[in-house]
């Protein structure tokens, strides 16, 4: 019994520590089967945005470079419960009876929608950094805290990412539908991403902010700054400069193409500056 009982100590200690180390998703995965890998390629059921799309509409706010900004001061006490009631909805959403397209769409969403709500929950900060993780030792920051339970999986924004979007979907343009409340992140669109647009408005986005200066500028001669967002997911954009400029050159217009072609240094970079907005009166 003395055994057993030291024995159920050390396997409690080496839990308690993966789940400090990979979060409690990470470790249910062991013992569940993902509820995400499930479709339906002949549904034709779809997920209702239009609360998301009025928030969008009504907050986000498109600037002069073509770049938008949220301004969260302006999300009001009602407002706020309509963001909840969308994310709860989702929540509840019987995700294995959509099909594929739908559930791109609904993971975009989920994702941005949670990041407006983390930052409207922390609200005055200077940078979405500023916000810390769970509360372990471990202090990992805001994206792998875990912000919402579906079918009694907590996820977070990272383990979305990483890997909800980049299993299911193997299409590094996913990357470019997800805003981080950051300067030099892709920008929150102003209307939400649909089953039946999704693939028009990633295309979209990914030639937006390929060709913006806070992806890609040069300075003291030939020296390439580009955006870290490349740099922190090489497995969708390549782990080498060479792979990094063959995606970009998919959607790089003349005037970027010749910036690449020009280059003997690189460097990256990336504003993580909140995309707040001005407060309207």
């Amino acid at each position: 019994m003395v055994f057993f009982h030291r024995h159920f100590i050390l396997i409690f200690f080496q839990v308690s520590f993966l789940w400090g180390c990979s979060g409690i998703d990470e470790i249910k995965g062991v013992f569940t089967s993902p509820f995400w890998n499930e479709y339906d390629s002949s549904s034709n059921l779809f997920v209702d945005h239009t609360t998301w799309g009025y928030l969008l509409n009504k907050h986000v706010q498109l600037k002069t470079d073509g770049t938008t900004v949220i301004a969260y001061a302006n999300f009001t006490q009602p407002d706020r419960q309509v963001l909840e009631k969308y994310i709860q909805s989702l929540a509840s959403f019987p995700i294995e009876k959509l099909n594929r397209k739908e559930q791109y769409a609904f993971w975009l969403n989920l994702y941005n929608a949670l990041v407006v709500r983390l930052v409207l929950e922390h609200y005055l900060i200077l940078s979405i950094t500023d916000i810390e993780g769970d509360d372990n030792f471990l202090k990992r920051g805001p994206f792998n805290r875990q912000l919402i339970i579906i079918k009694g999986w907590p996820l977070s924004l990272s383990f979305i990412r990483k890997k909800i979007l980049s299993n299911l979907f193997l299409d590094p343009r996913f990357h470019y539908g997800l805003c981080d409340a950051a300067v030099g992140s892709p920008r929150l669109q102003r209307r939400p991403y649909t089953g039946d647009k999704v693939d028009r408005m990633l295309d979209e986005a990914a030639l937006e902010y390929i060709n913006h200066s806070r992806t890609l500028s040069v300075k003291e001669g030939k020296v390439i700054v580009l955006s870290a967002l490349y740099e922190m997911y090489p497995e969708e954009f390549g782990h080498t400069f060479p792979e990094i400029f063959q995606h970009i050159r998919l959607y790089a217009m003349d005037h970027v193409k010749n910036k690449l072609s020009s280059a003997v240094q690189v460097t990256f970079d990336f504003d993580w500056s909140l995309n707040d907005g001005i407060k309207l009166k």
